[in-house]
This record gives structure tokens, sequence and C-alpha cells, in this order.
């Protein structure tokens, strides 16, 4: 009898443990909206998949407990807005991830303001965005803004003027926020760089890209530079062929570039600005790298996943500083923090125009690759390259 009541006892105690730590541990309830179909898709599946990773690592280390509620914007403003809506009014969060497209983040402008949510934007980079929502109390930008991007594919273009002698460039961008909003300051920088520049604006999604091409081949640039999404990296770089355009570089700036790009062809010295790769060599990195690959199967190359994974991560430290699940506390915390990445240190300051008070990576981040037998290899600055750039690309020489 005494035995069964010892046993008793010691079952009481333990429940008991078990109740105490589930009491101690920060509930969260997290929103993520991201584009999982649309234009964007290739990013936004890369980033859910970071997303995820950091989840099962802090609901297994046990401080913090993060419930994900997800749902799919379409890279379509039109999408996005009752998606969030439903976050808001019926799954009732406090705390949303996402606004990875520009125009869908603009669009949830509204809807943010009236429900004012914490809102930690994963991409996002146009200032138009930045204009939008300068004065919201809750906005962590983390993506760097596309004035940081200017600035370093502007370093870029300078080492190809001065060490290759470029002269001209053609700007092919989509006519959305992400292209568009400050081409025209893009255009004047590149210029006083000593380029002639010929920019035309095009659909975004829509493949067809021959009459502007034929256009730049009487301006018969040396540089090809595309600002879009990864469905346009391939009807690019075909359709430049086809019309004869001979550019000595093809350099694109995506979000993300299309799932096997690289076993293709035409992808061979194709050139572009990333702020990862699984090659980068900081701890953190290799960490992500190693669990990536253990949770998936495979390694990603993209940088949307590692941005994912970082976000999850901060959230988690801030709300287990915080000791709470409130949006305002773990925001403070946030807003105080300081943590390694795969991208290296992230810290939030005021942005360089001062209109986002939370800003975190910046234009350190960025570096710029070129395909190379199947695979992304960093070309610049010197400090980051692992083979020397490739000028002029094999697709001038064929």
């Amino acid at each position: 009898m005494k035995g069964i009541k010892w046993a008793l006892l010691v079952g009481f105690v333990g429940m008991v443990g078990l109740v105490g730590m589930a009491w101690a541990q920060t509930q969260v309830k997290v929103g993520v909206i991201l584009p999982l179909s649309g234009v964007s898709a290739v990013s936004g599946k890369a980033a859910l998949n970071g997303i995820q990773l950091a989840a099962d690592e802090v609901n297994a280390a046990g401080k913090v407990r993060l419930e994900l509620v997800v749902v799919d914007d379409g890279t379509d403003p039109a999408k996005a807005v009752p998606a969030f809506t439903k976050l808001m009014t019926v799954d009732r969060v406090d705390i949303v991830i996402g606004g990875l497209a520009s125009s869908v983040a603009f669009a949830l402008l509204g809807p943010v303001k009236q429900y004012g949510p914490l809102f930690l934007c994963i991409g996002a980079a146009s200032s138009v965005v930045e204009q939008a929502f300068e004065g919201y109390p809750l906005f962590f930008h983390y993506h760097p803004w596309d004035y940081h991007n200017v600035a370093a594919a502007l370093q870029f273009f300078q080492y190809l003027n001065q060490a290759h002698g470029a002269k001209k460039v053609a700007v092919l961008y989509e006519d959305g926020p992400f292209g568009s909003a400050g081409i025209g300051v893009y255009r004047q920088q590149l210029e006083r760089l000593g380029y002639q520049v010929q920019a035309e604006p095009y659909k975004a999604g829509s493949g067809q890209f021959t009459p502007i091409l034929t256009r730049f081949r009487a301006f018969a640039p040396d540089i090809l530079y595309w600002i879009g999404y990864d469905v346009d990296a391939l009807p690019i770089a075909t359709q430049t062929r086809q019309v004869g355009l001979r550019p000595k570089l093809i350099y694109g700036a995506p979000p993300s570039w299309p799932i096997g790009f690289e076993k293709n062809p035409l992808s061979q010295d194709v050139a572009g600005m990333t702020a990862w790769l699984p090659t980068v060599s900081n701890a953190e990195s290799r960490r992500f790298v190693q669990a990536y690959r253990n949770k998936y199967g495979e390694v990603t190359e993209e940088y949307m996943a590692p941005m994912g994974y970082t976000i999850v991560k901060s959230l988690a430290l801030a709300a287990e500083r915080a000791g709470s699940a409130d949006k305002n506390r773990i925001a403070e915390a946030l807003s105080a923090l300081k943590m390694s990445t795969p991208f290296g240190t992230l810290s939030f300051k005021p942005s360089d125009t001062g209109k986002t008070r939370y800003q975190g990576f910046g234009p350190e981040i960025w570096f710029q690759f070129q395909y190379i037998q199947g695979t992304r290899r960093p070309v610049f600055p010197k400090d980051k390259a692992s083979v020397p750039l490739r000028y002029p690309g094999e697709y001038y020489l064929r």
C-alpha cells in the first residue's frame, strides 16, 4: 500500500512539474503571410522552410513555444489583404512575419495600421514601402532597402567600369514598386560612374522581352541589367540570344532565382547579387546549412531561407527576454537585440533616411556571384570572392 501511495505521489509531483514548465513557457502565436504561389513563390517557399526550421528548434529548446499560422499571399495584393485580415480577425494573431514582395507589403499598409500587429518584414525592398510605413511603431524591417541594394550594385559596376572598361548599361526593370521605385536615381548614379544608360520597364511575369531587347541591340550595351522576379530569368537569357543581343555580362537582381536555373546551359556566366550562399563561412551560417540539410535533405542557395530563419530566432529570443507574448514588450526587447546570424550580426537602428525606426541589415550583407559550371560562385568584392569574375561571359563568345 505504501508503495502505491509513493508511486502516486511521485506521479503527482512529476505532473505538477510538467504543468509548471508549461506555465513558465512563453506561448506565442505568429501569423506568417508569404508568396507560396505567384511570381515570388520560390522566395516564399524558401522563407517558409527557414521559418519552420527555426520554429522547430525554438520549440525543442522549450523556453518559448511558437504556433505558426501560415497563409499564402499569392504575390498578389488582391489576395494578400483578405489573407492578412483572416490572420487578424479569425486566427487573432498579434505578430506577423511577411511582406516579402514590395507590392504586397504596400497593399498591407492599411490593414496593418488598422489592426496594429508587430510586423516583422522579411523583404519589401522598395523605398516606397519605407515611406508608407514611416511612423508605424511596430514595423521591423530586416531586409536591406533598395538604396542599400543600389549602393552594393554600384560598387560592382564601378569595378566593371574601371577594371574591365564597361561603358554602356541597358536596364530592364519590372514596372511594379520593386523594379521601378528608384530607377531614376539609379540611372543618375550609373551616369555619374561614366556609363551610358538605356532603361525600359516591362510587365512582371509577362515573359515577353523581345521588342525591348531588340531595341537594346541597337544600343549595344556592355552589360544587360534586369531587375525583376525569378520567372523572368530564363526568358530573358533565352530571348537575349534570340534577338542577337551580345552583352559582355548579363546581370540580374531578382529576390530569388528559378529552381533548376543553374542546370540550364543558358545560366552559364549570368551574374547577380545575393545576401547569402551556403558557402558563407561564419559559424551561424555553417550551423544553419547543416540543420537545413538534416531537416529537408538538401541545401538551399536562396537567401530568403536564412532570412526567415533569422526572423524567427530573433523573435523567440526577444519573447524569452521579455518573458511575455505581449507584442509591445516583445518589440521593446527586439529593438535592443544584438545576435549572430547566417548574415553576420543583427541589430536594429534607424534606416539611412530615418523613416524606418527599426532597420536590420544594410548593404554590407550583399555580394556578387556568377553562375559557373552549374553553381553560384562569389566573384565580388574580392574579400568574398571564391573565383575570378568571367568577363566577358561565355554567352558573349558564342
